[in-house]
């Protein structure tokens, strides 16, 4: 081989390598990427842990995300004064005389109209012993519902007739003294002052006590004899 042939198969395979070695270092500069500076925020490691968290409002159940029932605030008691008991009582036995007065003229059943006298008898009783003691009297809530509530039951006892009517008369003595018990125990006794008002008030409780088992005394026998007298019809039949 001479010399000039030589040359020529150098340059030959250094023109050949040359594209190898350039693939090559692109390669590798396509495998390193330059490095990039990071779009996040840095973190700050003394924020407060719960930032960004979703809050539950108050009053929202976690569970079903439905309000929750708020408490209702506690039943305010209606503070009384002497003079105001002293107007419950006595709108208290005036209702049962007027009441009672209608029994008498309308009622054909015994026990009802024994009954009705007992109410005139006693509760005038009760009326003539506040009278003595002489007590101003001023309205209030509970007097204004007690009267609105006699007047009431008075008008629907004078439309009925016959046992409707006395079924209805029954079974307004056995709310109505109910009532009047439970008024004399939560807020008549519970509020009085004057000691005289306070020893008639305990005075008239017992007969209260007294009128109100009567009252569901002459109720059940009005159940028993609803409920007897199919099975005699039918013995009868």
């Amino acid at each position: 081989m001479t010399i000039t042939q030589g040359l020529r198969t150098t340059a030959l395979v250094a023109l050949i390598t040359l594209p190898f070695i350039q693939c090559g270092g692109e390669q590798k500069a396509a495998e390193a990427p330059p490095t990039m500076p990071s779009a996040e925020p840095p973190t700050d490691q003394t924020a407060d842990p719960d930032a960004g968290t979703a809050q539950t409002p108050q009053g929202i159940d976690v569970a079903t995300g439905a309000a929750e029932p708020s408490t209702p605030p506690p039943e305010k008691r209606e503070t009384l004064n002497d003079a105001q008991i002293a107007a419950i009582t006595d709108a208290a036995n005036t209702a049962e005389i007027a009441q009672a007065e209608v029994a008498k003229a309308k009622s054909k059943d015994a026990g009802v109209r024994s009954f009705a006298s007992m109410m005139i008898t006693h509760h005038t009783e009760a009326k003539h012993k506040q009278a003595q003691l002489k007590l101003k009297t001023e309205e209030s809530g509970v007097s204004t519902t007690m009267h609105a509530d006699a007047d009431a039951t008075l008008d629907a006892l004078k439309t009925d007739s016959g046992k409707a009517f006395d079924q209805a008369y029954i079974s307004a003595q056995i709310a109505g003294h109910q009532k009047v018990l439970d008024t004399i125990n939560d807020k008549l006794l519970p509020n009085v002052k004057d000691a005289n008002l306070k020893a008639y008030l305990e005075e008239i409780k017992p007969t209260v006590e007294q009128h109100l088992k009567r009252a569901k005394q002459l109720q059940e026998s009005f159940d028993s004899k609803s409920s007897s007298a199919p099975a005699q019809s039918k013995h009868a039949g």
